[in-house]
């Protein structure tokens, strides 16, 4: 699925149990997230001017989200532990099939909580890492969806003129990939086009990301 899509989606990756667990571990800390909003480009960065208005790298959306860093995860937290655990590890790097995989030297990315509540969302985007690990623990009422649209680009085509089409509202190409809590998604980013859509309710989207890198001492 990873080959074929870029994305892998391990749905029921935690047990009823284990998704009990999860939840009680991230509602008690989200309250201790790291919010940060407003626009934001669809490549990370600050719009590049040099190119004409309309032009993909000028375009900007609204992203809104909280993080919970690593360091504010308690010992005891089941998240914690999983994210920690040597078997998760070996089980991602079997996935992605890169090398050897290694967790992030960084003490606040390494593991994060990301909460998104009523009004929340963020823009199309590519990621600037190659993969991204995460399990989905609530979702919204309303929203929060995790819609992509695979490998639209790749390292020797931009593809401007479709990246563009997206960022203007075109969804022919767009899928939607469930969230259903529990699922562990393994997730090429940087050439896949993405966001999570507008949340609406009093739901909190509740989604641990957990950091892994092909070389060690990542921060």
């Amino acid at each position: 699925e990873l080959a074929a899509t870029g994305a892998a989606e391990l749905s029921g990756f935690l047990s009823p149990a284990g998704l009990d667990a999860a939840l009680t571990d991230a509602i008690a800390v989200e309250a201790s997230a790291h919010r940060s909003a407003g626009p934001a480009t669809a490549y990370l960065d600050w719009p590049d001017l040099d190119q004409p208005e309309g032009h993909p790298r000028r375009w900007l959306g609204q992203a809104a989200v909280g993080a919970v860093a690593w360091d504010l995860f308690p010992p005891a937290s089941p998240i914690r532990a999983l994210y920690e655990w040597e078997a998760l590890r070996a089980f991602v790097e079997d996935v992605l099939d890169r090398g050897e995989l290694f967790r992030y030297a960084d003490p606040l990315g390494g593991l994060n909580l990301a909460t998104m509540g009523d009004g929340d969302e963020l823009q199309w985007h590519f990621d600037q890492t190659d993969f991204v690990v995460s399990l989905a623990v609530r979702d919204a009422d309303e929203g929060g969806d995790f819609e992509v649209v695979p490998r639209i680009r790749s390292i020797d085509d931009e593809r401007y003129e479709a990246v563009g089409a997206v960022l203007e509202g075109e969804t022919s190409d767009v899928v939607t990939l469930p969230m259903t809590p529990g699922t562990l998604l393994v997730f090429e980013g940087r050439h896949s086009l993405h966001r999570v859509s507008p949340i609406r309710g009093a739901t909190t989207r509740l989604v641990a990301l957990f950091g892994y890198d092909t070389e060690p001492g990542t921060v």
